[in-house]
């Protein structure tokens, strides 16, 4: 008797298992076969193997047994040889150490070659940038030697029209010159005259004075009396007073002249300086006196020179 199920309601898939319940189950019992005989097949092959293995041990300890006997007998003979080759790896870990210190230095080596060769690079850049440069600046030379070029031939044209005014001005500058060394003798002679004429007639300096009296002219020409003469500094150092130019007659020359700011000028100098005056309406006989002051208001030069009219 087979059972008969019946579902009230309205629920498909309970419907749907309740009829196919046989084949359910069959279905069940089936995989349980399945997983039982590949468990029992998988437990045969296991047991297969583990014989297999322990052959396999049994052979490979006899091969042992026999290697360390035979080892045992060689080893008397190898350990010489060992001896050899730890000496040997002793010499070759300090040809490794040699090699690494070796290799260490042809690092730094290379590094530093890196580094010049990255100066280098950086300063032929910079050369290219200088010749690209220089070759902008050869162009705009050789245009301004091409307008340059033009103008020398436009002067030349010009050149060989002026020759001919050339040697005339040339002529005039000729004469021009003759005329100005005929001058320039005359001034020499009369120049000469003047100083040959000019003598000291009284002086009562001090011995050395740091500040002189030099190339004295006196002319009289126009009824006037001009005077000049080269206040020179003798020292190494800078020279601070005053001078003054008076008139005085033979009989005043023992008198001392009081320094006054009306009527003398002050000097500072270094090497030299040019001190003129003109004197008007000056009487026959009368001398010329010149005072030169220090800067402590002290006379170092009282010098005097008669005047030829």
């Amino acid at each position: 008797m087979e059972p008969n199920f019946y579902v009230v309601g309205d629920n498909k898939i309970t419907s749907f298992f309740l009829k196919n319940f046989k084949y359910i189950i069959i279905l069940l019992i089936l995989i349980i076969i399945s997983l039982s005989l590949t468990i029992a097949y998988l437990k045969y092959m296991h047991f297969k193997e583990l014989e297999i293995l322990s052959g396999h041990l049994e052979r490979i300890k006899s091969r042992s047994t026999s290697l360390v006997e035979k080892l045992k007998e060689t080893g008397k003979r190898d350990s010489k040889w060992e001896q050899q080759v730890l000496s040997q790896s002793s010499k070759q870990k300090k040809l490794n150490e040699q090699q690494g210190s070796l290799i260490e230095k042809q690092t730094e080596e290379i590094s530093e070659l890196k580094s010049i060769l990255k100066q280098r690079e950086q300063v032929v850049q910079q050369f290219q940038s200088e010749k690209t440069s220089t070759q902008d600046q050869i162009n705009k030379l050789q245009l301004r030697i091409r307008s340059l070029e033009q103008q020398l031939r436009s002067t030349e044209v010009s050149l060989t029209e002026s020759k001919t005014e050339n040697e005339t001005v040339r002529g005039k500058i000729v004469e021009l010159e003759n005329e100005i060394r005929k001058f320039e003798l005359k001034e020499k002679k009369r120049s000469k005259k003047n100083t040959a004429n000019v003598k000291i007639l009284k002086s009562k300096s001090i011995a050395n004075p740091p500040v002189t009296v030099e190339r004295l002219k006196i002319d009289t020409s126009g009824g006037k009396t001009r005077v000049s003469f080269y206040l020179t500094n003798k020292s190494k150092k800078l020279e601070i007073g005053r001078t003054g130019m008076f008139l005085s007659s033979p009989k005043n020359l023992n008198k001392d002249i009081a320094l006054s700011l009306d009527k003398s000028i002050p000097y500072k100098i270094r090497r030299y300086r040019v001190v003129r005056r003109t004197f008007s309406k000056v009487k026959p006989d009368t001398l010329l006196r010149i005072m030169i002051w220090n800067a402590k208001n002290q006379p170092i030069v009282d010098e005097a020179y008669p005047i030829f009219k």
